[in-house]
């Protein structure tokens, strides 16, 4: 009887891991053929015994049926299903000294409701990373000319932003004030300090030389629309590789002193057209 527990045990352990590993890689396998991939390799497990040779063996049949004996399957699948199976066993091995005085059923119950529950956070992280990852690919470095200055950013492409400037229809991109203040002039400072949120048209604060950058932005906040300032800067180049390498003129930045939430520490926010040569 105590083997019979076992090789349950394993199948839905197995069961459990192939179906992770099938909603990670982005493979559709027959529920029968999981369970079937499950059992066979649950038996050789169990009757083997903890050799090397068995666990090799149960490793191989259990990829190989579920995911077909293919090459690609154990270089693609396999380290998902090994991560996977590390990843229970340790937290298992972890708690068993303090399930060993449940009673069978319950043992098996709980230590199933564990490995599923581990198993979806581990998706979950998982996805997360592959997010980043791939989130990542939009990180460039840049070079912004204005005001006279030659300021260098780094800067997160995001595909959510689509603002421009309504009268000419130019992109919008948003620019840490913090990141950058030490390059701006001390007068355009003085005059953003004495600029109102509550009252945005009036920039009589600002030098007629600095008014003529100036355009009124429309932005929308979590709580309202708001009325912000843009600056149309001379250029923007955009360092990556050749065909996204590009340079960006008399477009406009809004400087934002709520950077800290930016993408991967970035400086800037560049609107989805920084994606292409076309503006």
């Amino acid at each position: 009887m105590y083997g019979e527990w076992l090789v349950l045990i394993n199948t839905l352990y197995n069961l459990a891991i192939l179906t992770f590993t099938a909603k990670v890689t982005g493979v559709f396998v027959k529920n029968t053929r999981l369970l079937m991939s499950s059992i066979i390799s649950s038996f050789i497990a169990v009757i083997g015994g903890q050799t090397l040779l068995t666990i090799v063996l149960s490793f191989i049949v259990l990829i190989g049926l579920a995911f077909r004996f293919k090459l690609r399957s154990f270089q693609k699948q396999g380290p998902i299903v090994l991560t996977a199976t590390i990843v229970i066993g340790g937290l298992l091995t972890a708690l068993q000294p303090y399930l060993k005085n449940l009673s069978v059923m319950h043992f098996i119950v709980l230590c199933l409701l564990l490995a599923f529950a581990n198993l979806i956070l581990f998706y979950k992280q998982w996805g997360f990373v592959k997010l980043e990852r791939v989130s990542g690919q939009f990180v460039f470095q840049t070079t912004l000319k204005i005001f006279d200055k030659v300021i260098p950013l780094s800067a997160f492409v995001d595909t959510g932003n689509q603002c421009i400037e309504p009268l000419s229809g130019k992109p919008v991109h948003f620019v840490s004030y913090t990141a950058l203040k030490p390059y701006l002039p001390a007068a355009i400072c003085e005059s953003l300090l004495q600029w109102q949120e509550t009252d945005p048209y009036d920039v009589s604060m600002f030098s007629v030389d600095y008014q003529r950058l100036i355009r009124f932005i429309h932005v929308n906040t979590v709580q309202q629309q708001a009325v912000v300032l843009g600056f149309r800067f001379d250029e923007l180049h955009i360092k990556g590789e050749s065909s996204l390498s590009q340079v960006k003129t008399n477009e406009y930045i809004v400087l934002t002193k709520k950077a800290k939430n930016f993408p991967h520490s970035t400086a800037a926010i560049l609107h989805f057209s920084a994606l292409s040569n076309n503006s």
